[in-house]
Parts: structure tokens; C-alpha cells; sequence
């Protein structure tokens, strides 16, 4: 009987061992997990706050060689604090974005009419200086209904795009940089897909959307970058985070978007975004 007993007791104890182990490893696990997300948040606060922080110091670099001339440049330079104020009230718009979703992480975006072809042209104006300096001939058609979107987030979508698009051009002559953005209602995205479409959102657009799509003239998307294209943390780009695609398909579904690529014949990448428009606009 007490052999029974002592073995049922060591039992007891090896189940409880096992218990706190098992334990301890979830706590350790949940730990690598929280870190890996805090890892993830600040990483994509740092992409998201590196482009209006970037045009804040070009901006007031700018005022100030336009107040050192002589005699000084006082409408050049008020124009570029202007721009400077502009962008830094967008990082704190970024700023209080991620608060949001950190504090109320299911919250849904403050939406409002916007119109695409309007954001678009608020980027194309701040990347003018870069365009005009990579030799990109930037073509814009079209129009659409307002959509329903958060202007802080969509235009930080469009930065994005452009801005990948821009980088994918490097390496193609200066004569052929072309940049081509269409805006549309349920119409089918620009170019035709050779190496297959990577959906952020595989569900087709319904009736009632407005379509911005970014289509450039670079050598296009491998299929193996294409099939992991809008997963976090996955890059070509020397000392690239990996973050910009995954952060623009998060901020799309937020607004209930979709976010979809692909490559164009004969050449380039296509990258289009479909936005609900506005109640009425359908």
C-alpha cells in the first residue's frame, strides 16, 4: 500500500513538473512573440515615419540656403516651411495612426471622402524634386468618384508604391524610366499578368470601387518574389525592412481595400489598389 502510494505521489509530481514546464515554455514562447510584434511595430513606425521626416530636414535645409542668399529668397523659403509644416503634421498623423491601432487594435480607421487622383498628385508634388532627378517620365489619367479612405493612410499607401516604383526603375536606361498611374472605376487593371497575380485580397472588386493603378517600366517581379510579395519582413533591396507592401496590404484591408500585383507585358510591374467609393458615388 505505501509503495502505491509513493508512486502515485511521484506520478503526481512528474504530471506537475511536466504542468510547470509546459507552462514555462508558453510563457516563453508568448514572450518571443510579444517581442517579435513589438519588433514588427517599430520597424514599421520607423518606414512609415522615415519619408515625411526625410522631407521635413530637405525642406528646412531648403529655406535655410533660400535665407542665406542675398539677397534672400523670403518667398522660396516660406513655401518650403510651409511644405516642412505640412510633413510634419503627417508624422504625427502616422504617430497617432499606430497609437490606434496599438491602444484598439480592432478598431476601424476614421474614414472620409477622398478623392484618388487628388492624393496621388499630393505625392507626385513632394517626389517632383526626385522624379525630375531620376529622369522619370510620370503619366497620370483618369478620374474617379471620391472614395472612402483615411487620408493619412492612403496617401502613405501611394508614397509606397511610388516609391518601389521608382527604385525597380533604377537599373533601366534614362530614356525608359516611364511611370504610368490610372485612375478608374471597375475597370481592369492596367498591363496584362505574365508571371502571375500575387492578391493581397483574392476576392474580385464589386461593383461601386475606385481602382488607382501604379504600373511601371522595370524588368518586373520574379515568380518567386511575386509569390511572397506582401508577406512582412521579405525584401530584395539591400538593408530594406521588408515592411513597405505588408504595411500598404494592412492599411488597405483597414479601409476595406484590396491590394493586388502583377507583371505587365511587355514589361514591368502593375501594383493596383481598389477602394470602396464613397455612399452615393456607386
Amino acid at each position: 500500500a505505501l509503495t502505491g502510494l509513493a508512486l502515485a505521489g511521484l506520478a503526481a509530481w512528474l504530471r506537475g513538473r511536466r504542468a510547470q514546464r509546459r507552462a514555462e515554455e508558453l510563457l516563453r514562447v508568448g514572450k518571443i512573440a510579444r517581442l517579435n510584434a513589438l519588433g514588427e511595430l517599430a520597424g514599421g513606425m520607423a518606414h512609415e515615419l522615415n519619408q515625411p521626416l526625410a522631407a521635413v530636414l530637405a525642406n528646412t535645409q531648403a529655406a535655410r540656403r533660400l535665407l542665406e542668399d542675398d539677397p534672400p529668397e523670403l518667398a522660396g523659403a516660406r513655401g518650403a516651411m510651409t511644405n516642412a509644416a505640412a510633413q510634419a503634421r503627417r508624422a504625427a498623423d502616422v504617430v497617432a495612426r499606430l497609437r490606434r491601432l496599438v491602444e484598439t487594435p480592432g478598431a476601424a480607421v476614421a474614414r472620409q471622402p477622398v478623392r484618388l487622383e487628388a492624393a496621388v498628385r499630393k505625392v507626385l508634388d513632394l517626389l517632383d524634386p526626385e522624379l525630375q532627378r531620376r529622369a522619370i517620365d510620370v503619366s497620370m489619367r483618369g478620374q474617379a468618384p471620391p472614395v472612402m479612405a483615411d487620408p493619412v493612410a492612403l496617401e502613405q499607401i501611394v508614397h509606397n508604391l511610388l516609391g518601389n516604383a521608382m527604385q525597380a526603375l533604377e537599373d533601366v536606361p534614362a530614356g525608359q524610366r516611364r511611370l504610368l498611374l490610372t485612375v478608374d472605376t471597375d475597370g481592369p487593371a492596367a498591363g496584362s499578368p505574365q508571371d502571375g497575380t500575387q492578391h493581397a485580397d483574392s476576392q474580385p472588386p464589386e461593383t461601386g470601387q475606385g481602382i488607382l493603378t501604379v504600373q511601371d517600366s522595370g524588368h518586373g517581379i520574379t515568380p518567386d518574389a511575386l509569390a511572397h510579395l506582401f508577406a512582412p519582413f521579405n525584401t530584395t533591396r539591400s538593408g530594406g525592412l521588408g515592411l513597405g507592401l505588408s504595411l500598404c496590404e494592412t492599411l488597405a484591408h483597414t479601409m476595406d481595400g484590396t491590394l493586388t500585383a502583377q507583371n505587365a507585358a511587355p514589361r514591368g510591374a502593375v501594383f493596383r489598389l481598389v477602394l470602396p467609393l464613397a455612399p452615393g458615388q456607386a
